[in-house]
């Protein structure tokens, strides 16, 4: 019984450590190279249309409650304890349907301080 019950915590952690964090994050929530999830790996299945003008009001010092407020959970399964949450939305613009990736770095104390696109281009829909 023993055996069994130490095999079946060292698979859960094995796989919890899958789950989190992809980009090297530091203490103040910044990155060098921030790295998206695989657009086919969505929890969320298939993205969203977000709010744009709730969109606008993400920035540096937002917090977790308030990004759930403004766009909803995580698209992704971002698991326990990360410093990012991953975003996949759609944005019908002029030129037709636009999918993009939006993520947010997380500081120590879980407070959004960096905001990245993919690609980089699509910032430029939300400032429209």
């Amino acid at each position: 019984m023993n055996k069994i019950l130490i095999g079946t915590v060292l698979l859960a952690s094995v796989a919890l450590a899958g789950c989190g964090t992809l980009s090297k994050v530091d203490a103040e929530g910044k990155t060098d190279n921030p790295v998206f999830p695989d657009a086919e790996d969505t929890s969320f299945h298939t993205g969203s249309y977000p709010n744009i003008s709730n969109l606008r009001q993400v920035g540096d010092g937002v917090t977790r409650d308030q990004l759930y407020d403004l766009l909803g959970r995580p698209h992704f399964a971002e698991g326990f304890q990360v410093r990012e949450w991953d975003y996949l939305f759609h944005f019908n613009t002029p030129e037709g349907r636009k999918t993009c990736q939006f993520k947010v770095l997380f500081d120590n104390d879980k407070i959004g301080r960096s905001f990245y696109w993919a690609p980089a281009e699509c910032a430029n829909v939300v400032s429209r």
